[in-house]
């Protein structure tokens, strides 16, 4: 069983996301929830593309090969590259377009110390964009519904490359988990230094959850302020392709069918993380299990 976890690389990523003006839709028209839901795929796309500009400024095609990779694999994410600009492109036009104002770039901080590394992380940006558009569908209709779903799509093969390279199946399950809007904001602000806006959306607590690497499913979970919590009065929660799994935080373990990418949190009950009255303490932090059993 091979697992990865972008934990280790972004441990060390401070996060300080600013408050500031908020760029809402007042005018008639669409409304302002449809605005914010375009500006939030906006700030997404915003990320991914300033992460692949900036690995790509980093990395040349001997880093690539030095690291046991094929050249091809660079030009391969340079459409990638393009992919996210041009979804940045696009939305700030669609944005404009309805009478809205988009949100621009924020200041980020990305923990680019080698390839693998660089593609790691790449594959959780990509995963988690997927999680995010399909959490979102709901939220559109018509012609916007459609664009979003077009992007989505793409995510989900810049997902399938990126997990292939990595010596993982690039289509573990069946279905594709979606994340609500601030689960979603938790996993991207460990890249986000600071924004000069406020979408009125702010991360749960992150979280630190590892597997051991002698290739056993026991998760090891920490988070700031767990000392006011006895462990028996908490819980895992994994949430993966269509299914929640809880269990005792004493006993969290990774669930047999989790055999691709897990979003992980620690909670305060039971209560389901996918529902509006979850007991979230913190995370999700995104783990990764290059076995396959789609069961």
């Amino acid at each position: 069983m091979r697992i990865s976890t972008i934990t280790a690389a972004i441990a060390a990523v401070a996060v300080a996301v600013t408050a500031a003006p908020i760029y809402m839709d007042k005018a008639p028209g669409p409304s302002s929830s449809t605005i914010d839901v375009l500006n939030f795929a906006l700030t997404l796309e915003h990320l991914e593309a300033a992460f692949y500009n900036y690995g790509f400024d980093k990395f040349d095609s001997g880093d690539f090969v030095n690291e046991g990779f094929d050249a091809a694999v660079r030009d391969r994410l340079d459409h990638v590259r393009e992919h996210e600009n041009d979804h940045v492109t696009v939305l700030t036009e669609v944005i404009s377009s309805l009478g809205g104002h988009p949100v621009p770039a924020c200041t980020y901080n990305f923990p680019l110390d080698n390839v693998r590394q660089f593609l790691t992380i790449a594959q959780a940006l990509e995963t988690t964009g997927v999680s995010a558009y399909t959490g979102a569908l709901d939220d559109l209709e018509g012609d916007l519904l459609t664009a979003a779903g077009t992007i989505a799509t793409v995510e989900g093969r810049h997902v399938t490359f990126l997990s292939e390279v990595l010596g993982q199946v690039g289509f573990p399950y069946a279905f594709d988990t979606p994340l609500n809007p601030r689960q979603v904001i938790t996993i991207a602000t460990n890249f986000i230094t600071s924004c000069p806006f406020d979408l009125g959306i702010h991360p749960y607590t992150q979280l630190t959850a590892e597997l051991p690497k002698d290739g056993s499913t026991k998760v090891s979970t920490s988070f700031d302020g767990e000392e006011s919590y006895a462990i028996e009065d908490t819980w895992c929660q994994f949430l993966y392709k269509d299914r929640l799994v809880v269990s005792p935080r004493a006993q969290c373990a990774l669930p047999p069918g989790a055999t691709g990418y897990v979003y992980v949190f620690v909670t305060s009950s039971t209560n389901p993380v996918n529902k509006p009255d979850s007991d979230i303490l913190a995370g999700p932090v995104l783990l990764f299990n290059g076995s396959h059993d789609d069961n």
